[in-house]
Protein backbone atom coordinates (compact mmCIF):
# COMPACT_ATOMS: atom_id res chain seq x y z
CA UNK A 1 0.00 0.00 0.00
CA UNK A 2 2.58 2.29 0.56
CA UNK A 3 3.82 1.84 -2.40
CA UNK A 4 0.62 2.73 -4.57
CA UNK A 5 0.46 6.11 -1.97
CA UNK A 6 4.00 6.44 -3.11
CA UNK A 7 3.48 6.50 -6.55
CA UNK A 8 0.26 8.53 -6.59
CA UNK A 9 1.90 11.22 -4.39
CA UNK A 10 4.93 11.33 -7.00
CA UNK A 11 2.50 11.86 -10.37
CA UNK A 12 0.53 14.13 -8.18
CA UNK A 13 3.95 16.39 -7.90
CA UNK A 14 4.66 16.32 -11.62
CA UNK A 15 1.66 17.02 -12.43
CA UNK A 16 1.09 19.82 -9.60
CA UNK A 17 4.47 21.30 -10.63
CA UNK A 18 3.45 21.36 -14.38
CA UNK A 19 0.10 22.71 -13.53
CA UNK A 20 1.38 25.36 -11.08
CA UNK A 21 3.44 26.74 -13.86
CA UNK A 22 0.68 26.88 -16.31
CA UNK A 23 -1.31 28.96 -13.38
CA UNK A 24 1.65 31.06 -12.22
CA UNK A 25 2.05 32.32 -16.15
CA UNK A 26 -1.59 32.93 -16.55
CA UNK A 27 -1.40 35.35 -13.18
CA UNK A 28 1.31 36.71 -14.01
CA UNK A 29 -0.23 37.36 -17.83
CA UNK A 30 -3.36 39.26 -16.63
CA UNK A 31 -1.64 42.62 -15.98
CA UNK A 32 -1.39 43.27 -12.62
CA UNK A 33 2.05 41.83 -12.50
CA UNK A 34 1.75 40.48 -8.51
CA UNK A 35 3.84 37.70 -8.31
CA UNK A 36 3.76 37.05 -4.54
CA UNK A 37 -0.19 36.16 -5.58
CA UNK A 38 0.68 34.15 -8.12
CA UNK A 39 3.05 32.09 -5.94
CA UNK A 40 0.40 31.96 -3.95
CA UNK A 41 -1.76 30.23 -6.08
CA UNK A 42 0.89 28.25 -7.65
CA UNK A 43 1.83 26.91 -4.18
CA UNK A 44 -1.80 26.12 -3.66
CA UNK A 45 -1.96 23.98 -6.97
CA UNK A 46 0.95 21.51 -5.87
CA UNK A 47 -0.49 21.13 -2.88
CA UNK A 48 -3.97 19.95 -3.67
CA UNK A 49 -2.64 17.75 -6.33
CA UNK A 50 -0.04 15.94 -3.58
CA UNK A 51 -2.89 15.45 -1.27
CA UNK A 52 -5.58 14.60 -3.50
CA UNK A 53 -3.18 12.49 -6.10
CA UNK A 54 -3.07 9.23 -4.45
CA UNK A 55 -7.04 8.99 -4.45
CA UNK A 56 -7.52 9.88 -7.43
CA UNK A 57 -5.03 7.38 -8.94
CA UNK A 58 -6.88 4.93 -7.04
CA UNK A 59 -10.05 5.96 -8.75
CA UNK A 60 -8.75 5.74 -12.07
CA UNK A 61 -7.39 2.05 -11.73
CA UNK A 62 -10.53 0.98 -10.20
CA UNK A 63 -12.47 2.44 -13.17
CA UNK A 64 -9.88 1.03 -15.71
CA UNK A 65 -10.35 -2.48 -14.34
CA UNK A 66 -14.28 -2.19 -13.86
CA UNK A 67 -14.05 -1.00 -17.99
CA UNK A 68 -11.90 -3.74 -18.92
CA UNK A 69 -14.24 -6.30 -17.17
CA UNK A 70 -17.26 -4.49 -18.16
CA UNK A 71 -15.86 -4.72 -21.95
CA UNK A 72 -14.87 -8.35 -21.74
CA UNK A 73 -18.07 -9.57 -20.26
CA UNK A 74 -20.04 -7.72 -23.20
CA UNK A 75 -17.07 -9.36 -26.00
CA UNK A 76 -16.26 -5.76 -27.07
CA UNK A 77 -12.34 -6.97 -26.59
CA UNK A 78 -10.63 -9.98 -27.52
CA UNK A 79 -10.33 -12.73 -25.00
CA UNK A 80 -6.44 -14.38 -24.65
Amino acid sequence: MSHFVTVGVLLGALFGVMHAAHIYRQRLADGNGNTARAIYFALWTVGLWILFSAYLLAFWLIGAVGLLAARCRHGTVAKP
